[in-house]
């Protein structure tokens, strides 16, 4: 029996530890899977363990150098220092996390000059007991956080918080005058939580929606149809601190909002909190995900991004892009099959109450007529996107040629696939190449099990951007 955290492929790992940082591209958890459920299908690669004990949820690797190496763990807040493949006894950092749901240690990135700038980035989610927490109400209103941290060689100290975000989620209790469109229960999940420095040397934050239904989230008027006109029970539906989700945010690496981002004119002549926050803003129309980098040789932004039901996306994000969440998924030409699935298929919800999937336009210039467009906003449709939800998760690129020339510049992601729809089958990694052409193919390899042949997932459509 081989545990799961202890693996990687050595000629990526090896690969990627010269671009110097690695996201574990599944949020591995500490059961042990059987050899036979990790089925490597490319023979250029193979997969080596590294380490084997002593880790607890990892979710992210951050590389100081080919043999030294730091691991975040998702339910500890620990992170913690592997030197030559032995693991130091005493975490450099650990903070008091709340990790109900997707909540916890979500990212750690070092300053582009590190260590001559010795500042890191920590993406966390704070648990209000003061200790590491797991109950869904243990979080402050804003309990996702960003702050840096500076290194001294051996730990990390705290220097600044730079921004606070959404973590209560209570859509539980109802909104005054709109009772009986509440949740069951509160909820946890939606952090979003990748960070990445682009090529621009300005920091890029990737946020979940919160389960919020305002702005950001193309609903003018927010979700309901009468007054009041809010988004819940802490205001809305204008981007407030509470309400600023479902974005990517660019940020100079002290917090601040570049000049250049762009809404930060119009965020400007708005004034007050919300206009501070749209300065922050590079896109929005998220709805969730934990993939996120940067094409080492064109500088372009890409994310992966979780469907409900349908429709889960891989986007080349644009400065100034509306994804178009909540009012579609996926291509704008699936937008009757998107509301299909949704409307008829598991359950029938798009996890608030408070707005169902009925509500969504079923024709595709309806739903664009609907989206919220700030000025200098564009639609973009995704790239790349799967008729049921496969659950991608983390996503990086390969520089260079250590895999092997036909690796160089690929993007390699990662997914859940628990629907029946897409295999049932575990998790797999798989890598998209460009292949030149305006159309922007892929093509696709599944490095897990998989049913079936052919170039795309097992038991799903795929589809390119166009098609």
């Amino acid at each position: 029996m081989k545990d799961r955290n202890s693996l990687l492929p050595k000629r990526l790992a090896r690969a990627l530890r010269a671009a110097g940082v690695v996201t574990l591209v599944t949020a591995a958890m500490t059961l042990p899977l059987s050899s036979a459920a990790q089925t490597m299908l490319d023979p250029n690669l193979q997969v080596t363990t590294v380490l084997s004990a002593g880790l607890n949820q990892p979710i992210g690797i951050v590389f100081l150098n080919a043999n030294d190496y730091f691991v975040l763990e998702k339910a500890s807040g620990q992170v913690k220092r592997v030197i030559a493949g032995v693991l130091q006894p005493t975490p450099v950092l650990d903070l008091p996390v709340n990790s109900n749901s997707e909540r916890g240690l979500l990212s750690m990135v070092l300053h582009p000059d590190f260590p001559a700038t010795p500042f890191a980035y920590v993406r966390w989610t704070e648990s209000s007991t003061g200790a590491d927490s797991t109950a869904v109400l243990d979080v402050p209103l804003l309990g996702n956080r960003l702050d840096r941290f500076v290194w001294n060689g051996s730990t990390f100290t705290q220097d600044i918080n730079l921004v606070r975000l959404r973590s209560l989620q209570t859509d539980n209790i109802a909104v005054p005058g709109h009772e009986g469109t509440n949740n069951g229960a509160a909820q946890g999940n939606h952090n979003g939580g990748v960070l990445r420095f682009g090529p621009d040397g300005k920091l890029y934050l990737y946020m979940g929606d919160q389960g919020r239904r305002g702005w950001l989230q193309n609903l003018g008027n927010g979700p309901f149809l009468t007054e009041p006109r809010t988004d819940d029970t802490f205001g809305g539906p204008a981007p407030d601190n509470a309400h600023l989700s479902g974005v990517i945010l660019r940020l100079n690496p002290d917090g601040s909002a570049p000049a250049d981002n762009p809404f930060f004119a119009v965020g400007a002549a708005m004034g007050g909190e919300v206009g501070a926050n749209l300065q922050k803003i590079y896109s929005y129309g998220h709805r969730n995900g934990f993939g996120m980098a940067f094409d080492p040789y064109s500088g372009s932004l890409w994310e992966t991004e979780n469907a409900d039901d349908a429709y889960s996306e891989l986007n080349r994000v644009v400065p100034g892009m509306n994804g178009g969440w909540i009012q579609l998924a996926g291509p704008l030409g699936r937008m009757s099959d998107w509301k299909f699935i949704e409307t008829t298929q598991f359950g029938s919800a798009l996890q608030q109450v408070r707005y169902p999937p009925t509500r969504a336009a079923y024709t595709a210039s309806l739903a664009l007529s609907r989206l919220l467009m700030l000025p200098g906003a564009t639609y973009v449709d995704p790239e790349l996107s799967w008729r049921y939800e496969i659950g991608p998760s983390g996503t990086t690129f390969v520089k260079g040629v250590a895999l092997g020339p036909e690796y160089d510049g690929t993007l390699w992601m990662g997914s859940a696939r628990s629907f029946a729809q897409v295999g049932a089958n575990g998790g797999c990694v798989s890598h998209q190449a460009d292949d030149g052409s305006p159309a922007c193919r892929y093509k696709c390899r599944s490095a897990s099990r998989r049913q079936g042949g052919g170039q795309s997932f097992p038991g799903t459509e795929v589809r390119r951007h166009g098609e």
